[in-house]
This record gives structure tokens, C-alpha cells and sequence, in this order.
């Protein structure tokens, strides 16, 4: 079953949706102190990936639920099927702990050095196969939507917003620079 799932994050056409972006996510949530449900619904969260909003985050869903029945109880799977979903809009209940760890893990990378975060946007857009102009406009609503709001929902993720938002503003100001679409 692990090597099901492994397949998917492993898909040719993913160079951001990867193995590396799984690891990423299950070790910010140990550190965010998730449990095992946490950790259930980051393996799967982006298991199913072709760059189709809340279709994929059904997909994933679904495909835990299709492994997982009978193998976990029933309001474990409810929960880790519950966090997949969650991970659509990023936005948990203020007191929802575990939507939380998913979201902020999920997240996780936005608050990385510089360096990490220009990668993991590189790869992205790579993985998206958009042309430069479609990229720029979809990329300025994405962040535009993220600054919005809190990025962050944990302890730990609140004391990482700052480099998130400093890392999120030079790419939307490098978007914006004349010249490019």
C-alpha cells in the first residue's frame, strides 16, 4: 500500500508535488508536534496531483479512503480524510490543532531560506507547464490571495510568518517589476 501511494508523489510530471515535498511536510509536522492523523492525511494529501484545485484534494481523499477503510478505525480515517480536504484553502478553524499542523506542514516551505523557497517556486512553475505570461498572472493572484491572510496557524508557523511574507512579497514585487507579463 505504501508503495501505492509512493508512486503517485513520485509521477514524472511532478517536480514541486514530490517525494521531497512529502518529506518536507511529515517532518514540519513531527516538529509541529502532529500525531498520527496528522501524519496519515500529509501522506496523502497531494497523492493524487494534475494541477486541478479542490479535484485533486477530492482525488487524494478519495484514494485514502479507498486504501485506508478497514485498515484504520473509522474516525481516524474520517479525521485524516477531513485534513487532506482541509488543505484546498489552507484555513482552519482557530481551534482546530490538527488542521493547523496539515496546513502550516503543507505550507511549510514558504517560511525556508530564500534559496530553498526560489527552488521550490522554479519547481512549481516547472510542474504547472504554464508559458511566462499565464505564469505571471496566475502566480500574482496566488500570492496576492496568500498575503491576504495568516499564512501560518501554529505556534511554531506564527514565529515562521515573517520570513514567509518577506519570501512571498519579493517574489509578488518580482512579478510586478516592468517588464515582465
Amino acid at each position: 500500500m505504501a508503495q501505492a501511494v509512493l508512486a503517485g508523489w513520485r509521477e514524472p510530471n511532478r517536480h514541486y508535488h514530490d517525494v521531497r515535498h512529502l518529506q518536507e511536510c511529515l517532518e514540519a509536522a513531527v516538529r509541529l508536534g502532529g500525531g498520527r492523523d496528522e501524519l496519515v492525511a500529509l501522506w496523502f494529501h497531494d497523492a493524487v496531483h494534475t494541477n486541478t484545485p479542490g479535484v485533486d484534494e477530492a482525488a487524494s481523499a478519495a484514494l485514502l479512503l479507498s486504501l485506508l477503510t478497514g485498515r484504520l478505525p473509522e474516525p481516524q480515517l474520517a479525521e485524516a480524510t477531513r485534513l487532506v480536504l482541509l488543505t484546498r484553502h489552507h484555513r482552519p478553524e482557530p481551534d482546530d490543532l490538527a488542521g493547523a499542523v496539515v496546513c502550516d506542514a503543507d505550507l511549510w516551505v514558504l517560511g525556508a531560506e530564500p534559496h530553498r523557497y526560489a527552488q521550490s517556486v522554479s519547481d512549481l512553475r516547472t510542474e504547472t507547464g504554464l508559458e511566462e505570461a499565464a505564469w505571471a498572472t496566475t502566480r500574482r493572484h496566488q500570492l496576492t490571495a496568500r498575503l491576504a491572510g495568516p499564512i501560518y496557524h501554529t505556534p511554531a508557523g506564527v514565529r515562521r510568518e515573517a520570513r514567509a511574507r518577506a519570501n512571498l512579497t519579493a517574489e509578488l514585487e518580482s512579478l510586478l517589476r516592468p517588464g515582465r507579463s
